[in-house]
């Protein structure tokens, strides 16, 4: 049947969303169009202003498709549909980039929204229980959506992001769907296809190495961070008005915040005149994958212990706080003139094993217990990536270089 009413974004069909309409007329929902899907790296890269709206329609639109390939009928297909509008409706300006600086998570935010939208969940006959179970990761189809590695929400931002990022390569999406084994407990992928996942996880790690975190990318990151921080701490902003906010709103109370230095760094933000990387902490043997020629850079090689427990550290934005004004201090820098920029140490980054599964025996096996070349291979991705980068103004980084032996050890000392 012609849907009565629909959607279209990049990179997707038309959408249909009649059985959907009520939700998406929700202002929290209309928010979405106010958040940008990949945050503040639209400084790196000019095309990546998609927002949330974007991708969850998208994300819909996949949802909808896997629903075809393998019968998913009725409300359990309309509850998916919900779910895969509804999955980051809790996400707050910036999206993960600042929800390190707020109280709980986009996951409880999401749950507090569905309350707020119980009647037009009941205007769409959506079951409001199973939803949130869904949002809470506690129902059994909420891997549909929500799988690391088949889900529809993973496979529409890696090809939306990969869009509008301006990268090529993009598994062919519509296959690994019609190929992925549902009756088998988490999703997996059929034997034949082996290789697909593979190259859809290896793509996962490039986007990572190259898009989401890009070294200039984590620094902008960090100037808004930071800025957020002084704005909350001392320019008056509340943290729990910041998960109502859309992407603009936040950047508007920073830049009127009574903390001169959220508004400097604000300022330095709108005009995209970023700090500079001066010191590099590697891992050991990756040294080499930064790119030092023809600047001032210096890189230090730690031991990937030293680096976990460092990145550990720092994820506490108080303690972090106060190691970026120790070191400006003793470099004779003004606060917010030396910032980390850190790589965040986290298993997520590393794709999740994933099921192999054979429809035509019954049997199969988990990829990395199989393939340890291939778990190996993304493995080393992450550690090229890995870094944690002292960024200073550009105008400072020969004077910072030349004190990068006494850096080395005050840093360690914070361990």
């Amino acid at each position: 049947m012609i849907p009565t009413k629909s959607i279209v974004v990049p990179g997707s069909p038309p959408v249909d969303i009649a059985d959907y309409q009520a939700l998406i007329d929700h202002p929290l929902f209309q928010a979405l169009r106010e958040r940008k899907q990949l945050g503040i790296n639209y400084l790196i890269f000019p095309g990546a202003v998609h927002t949330r709206f974007e991708h969850v329609v998208g994300t819909l639109a996949l949802t909808e498709r896997l629903c075809r390939i393998h019968g998913i009928q009725g409300e359990r297909r309309r509850t998916l549909g919900a779910f895969a509008l509804l999955h980051d409706i809790g996400h707050g300006p910036f999206s993960h980039q600042t929800e390190p600086m707020l109280p709980g998570d986009h996951h409880q935010r999401g749950l507090v929204c569905l309350a707020q939208m119980e009647g037009e969940l009941a205007a769409c006959g959506i079951d409001r229980d199973a939803l949130a179970a869904m949002v809470a990761g506690d129902h059994p189809d909420a891997g549909l959506v929500g799988d690391r590695n088949l889900g529809t929400d993973k496979l529409d931002y890696l090809m939306r992001d990969a869009l509008h990022i301006g990268f090529a390569g993009v598994p062919d999406l519509e296959r690994l769907q019609f190929y992925t084994v549902l009756d088998q407990g988490p999703l997996a992928i059929e034997e034949k296809y082996m290789e697909d996942i593979k190259r859809l996880q290896k793509f996962y790690s490039y986007l990572h190495q190259h898009g989401y975190l890009n070294k200039t990318a984590l620094t902008a990151q960090r100037m808004l961070q930071r800025a957020m921080h002084e704005a909350v701490g001392t320019g008056g902003l509340a943290a729990e008005q910041v998960w109502g906010m859309t992407d603009r709103q936040l950047l508007d109370a920073v830049e009127q915040s009574s903390s001169p230095l959220a508004r400097k760094l604000a300022e330095r933000l709108s005009r995209r005149c970023l700090l500079s990387s001066a010191v590099v902490l590697k891992p050991t043997g990756y040294g080499y994958v930064e790119r030092c020629s023809d600047k001032p850079v210096a890189v230090v090689e730690w031991q990937l212990a030293q680096l976990r427990r460092f990145a550990t550290v720092v994820a506490d934005n108080e303690r972090l706080r106060q190691i970026e004004d120790g070191v400006a201090s003793e470099l004779g820098l003004a606060p917010g003139e030396a910032l980390f920029a850190a790589m965040p140490y986290f298993r997520k980054l590393l794709p999740q094993d994933v099921r192999i599964a054979s429809r035509g025996s019954g049997g199969g096996f988990n990829l990395f217990e199989k393939d340890r070349e291939h778990f190996r291979s993304l493995e080393s991705d992450y550690l090229r990536t890995f870094a944690v980068r002292l960024v200073v103004p550009r105008e400072h980084r020969e004077r910072i270089v030349a004190r990068c032996e006494w850096l080395n050890g005050w840093l360690e000392t914070c361990l």
